[in-house]
């Protein structure tokens, strides 16, 4: 199964590799920040609201907290949407809102979706973690996010899809470009004034843009890995530090969703299929340079609890057969090493971290020789 997926991945990314200089300083503002960058086997919900809406201003404070609270669990999506009043960020996209408003036949704000189920932003932790426990994680996300062009000002989005369960048909990867958090200063400020009239000036994961478009990937049933690759611009007006994917899987005619992810813009995921007592959250390997030659240093994120003892992960270096290289590595910190590339013949590669008792986490290597 592992070179079957390898291969499939070679296939699908042979032509592409991360812009070093850019993913690094995007990791560099992601550790500064202190946010979550990576969260994978999650709700992905879907919240519809308004910037004139006097009850979603009553409610979202509390659902908000609901959600910093369950980092790795679940995470929002705020479609905003034409009524009742005035709404700059409707304003700003108001097809991809609109298209999401007519899917699930929504009349009225707040209102909460979790596909086909719909569900209330006045929930409680214990109905949320009743959620996390019987939505379906059947489907595995690879993908990279490699932010190109100059600012940058677009992210080509790469990545392969597939089901180990293979549940149903008619299935659609759903993605979601989202800016977290929005901030109206009070009016006289610069930038100030409100989006609308219910008083609400902090909006968490604002919808940008549903990528590729609003119909989404088809992905079929999953049995045969569906990949892809397309980019798209980012408005002037973003904040790239600020932006996130967020994706999921929807059967088209039933609405049923699987558990999907998140990741800051710039990053790459895989999400492995993992058992629900024993799941590896929020965790990612990174390289800089990449391309490399000579070497490059390893970066791991979201495995500080197994970092600094006897039972660090293991690091392997394997090429599109699945077959093991011998590279060496040294570790230079508690989550730093650098990998010294000097028997590496030139090629495209998969690193492969594995946290013992956990799922592993992968990325990718181009070792370009002079």
């Amino acid at each position: 199964m592992r070179i079957l997926f390898l291969n499939s991945l070679y296939r699908a990314w042979a032509a592409l590799f991360l812009t070093g200089a850019s993913l690094w300083g995007t990791l560099q503002q992601a550790a500064a920040q202190g946010s979550t960058a990576f969260e994978s086997n999650i709700l992905v919900l879907e919240h519809f609201t308004n910037a004139s809406c006097a009850p979603c201003a009553q409610q979202n404070p509390t659902f908000q907290s609901l959600m910093r609270n369950n980092p790795g669990r679940a995470v929002a999506v705020r479609h905003h949407v034409a009524w009742p009043g005035l709404d700059s960020m409707y304003l700003a996209n108001p097809a991809d809102p609109t298209n999401r408003v007519n899917y699930y036949g929504i009349t009225g704000v707040p209102a909460l979706r979790l596909g086909r189920f719909a569900l209330n932003t006045t929930m409680n932790q214990s109905t949320l973690e009743t959620w996390h426990n019987i939505t379906p994680a059947n489907w595995v996300y690879d993908l990279e996010t490699n932010l190109v062009g100059a600012g940058p000002d677009s992210v080509q989005i790469s990545g392969t899809v597939y089901s180990l369960s293979t549940p149903d048909s008619g299935n659609r990867l759903i993605m979601v470009l989202a800016e977290d958090s929005i901030y109206y200063p009070p009016p006289g400020q610069p930038g100030g004034g409100l989006p609308g009239n219910n008083g609400e000036r902090l909006f968490p994961m604002v919808t940008r843009r549903i990528l590729p478009d609003t119909n989404g990937i088809a992905v079929g049933s999953g049995a045969v890995p569906t990949s892809f690759s397309f980019k798209t611009r980012l408005a002037p007006r973003w904040r790239l530090p600020h932006l996130y994917l967020t994706g999921f899987v929807q059967n088209s005619t039933t609405k049923q969703v699987h558990k999907g992810f998140k990741l800051r813009l710039g990053l790459n995921i895989h999400t492995a299929v993992q058992e629900a007592s024993n799941p590896t959250q929020n965790a990612a390997v990174q390289l800089f340079p990449n391309p490399a030659a000579a070497s490059t240093e390893i970066r791991l994120f979201g495995m500080e609890n197994y970092l600094g003892n006897t039972d660090r992960p293991q690091i392997q270096l394997l090429d599109a057969a699945g077959r093991r290289l011998p590279a060496l590595f040294h570790w230079t910190g508690e989550t730093t090493l650098r990998m010294d590339l000097a028997s590496v013949p030139a090629g495209l590669y998969h690193l492969e971290v594995l946290v013992p008792g956990k799922s592993a986490v992968y990325s990718k290597l181009l070792v370009s020789k002079p």
